[in-house]
């Protein structure tokens, strides 16, 4: 479970933008929280190829000593896109796969019960990966918002040669960009849902 503060930050964060927006991430390689960092500076280098005003940081939330910090598990990573971009915050979270507590059993249950390709897909993951990153995100309304968010999934995912799980876009996929085409197309519809209920 999270702890106190991060438990306040996920719930502001979930109430306050609905529809929050959380995609799971499963890699083959095993992560302790400093190669968290380690992966934020790689893709820095990434990001300011492309523009030298992008950034990307990453804090521990709850404020963790450095004895809990050897546990720790959620971080707040703040997206800025380029010179003229708003930065925004995303929730992740890094999980060891064999870790109880880790919530990544809730997210391959959900997609796995979609359809048989999908199931097979999870299957697979709780198989072969050694560790969970979730990344979640406030209200992607706008474009402002969706590029930062769709820019730290894919990053992270190309760093770690990682497979995406979008429960909201029902897809399980290694290619980035087939996951963004889902992405945009299910918020799509889910705009389109919340017109009609209006």
């Amino acid at each position: 479970m999270l702890a106190g503060k991060e438990q306040l930050y996920f719930q502001a964060l979930v109430d306050s933008e609905r529809p929050a927006r959380m995609v799971g991430l499963f890699t083959g390689q095993s992560m302790k929280p400093h190669d968290l960092q380690r992966l934020v500076s790689a893709c820095i280098n990434s990001m300011r190829q492309e523009d030298a005003g992008a950034s990307l940081t990453v804090a521990p939330l709850g404020g963790p000593s450095p004895q809990e910090f050897a546990s720790q598990r959620t971080w707040r990573v703040t997206v800025v896109d380029g010179a003229d971009a708003a930065p925004q915050d995303c929730l992740v979270q890094v999980f060891d796969m064999r870790d109880p507590e880790s919530p990544h059993r809730a997210l391959l249950d959900h997609i796995g019960g979609r359809d048989q390709e999908l199931s097979e897909a999870a299957s697979h993951l709780q198989q072969n990966a050694q560790t969970y990153l979730s990344i979640a995100s406030g209200k992607l309304d706008e474009h402002e918002r969706i590029h930062p968010f769709q820019n730290l999934v894919s990053l992270f995912a190309s760093a770690l040669g990682a497979a995406i799980v979008d429960p909201a876009a029902a897809i399980v996929t290694t290619d980035p960009g087939e996951w963004a085409d889902a992405m945009e197309q299910s918020l799509q519809i889910e705009k389109e849902m919340g017109a009609l209920r209006r």
